[in-house]
């Protein structure tokens, strides 16, 4: 379902046993928290975390092979705001009417 969605990176981003794994690998600690030790816990996340990836990875394989594009890239697609027709004009100028109006005002100051 994750690879279906998509969802892959956020997966391996956000999933809290990565993040255990990581700390202990800096840490190297292997005490016994609550009768659990750390060393098998991590140990166990591991081969977890290999599972998912061979996973992950024959799933991508098969699901993107019938894909041509084979970028990673999240392709987002903005739209700008509704806007009221009254309140085009007000909130948004032209720059080249704006230069416009100053080289016809210019000219009339200079005119008089």
């Amino acid at each position: 379902m994750i690879v279906l969605l998509g969802q892959q990176r956020r997966f391996e981003a956000l999933d809290f046993c990565y993040h255990i794994l990581r700390i202990q690998r800096v840490d190297g600690k292997d005490e016994d928290v609550k009768g659990v030790k750390l060393k098998l816990m991590t140990d166990r996340i591991r081969r977890f975390q290999v599972l998912n990836s061979q996973i992950f990875a024959i799933l991508n394989k098969y699901l993107k092979s019938s894909d041509g594009e084979e970028s990673n890239v999240e392709h987002v697609r903005c739209f700008p705001p509704p806007q009221h027709p009254t309140m085009v004009s007000s909130h948004y100028h032209d720059p080249n009417k704006l230069r416009q109006q100053q080289q016809q005002q210019q000219i009339q100051l200079t005119q008089h």
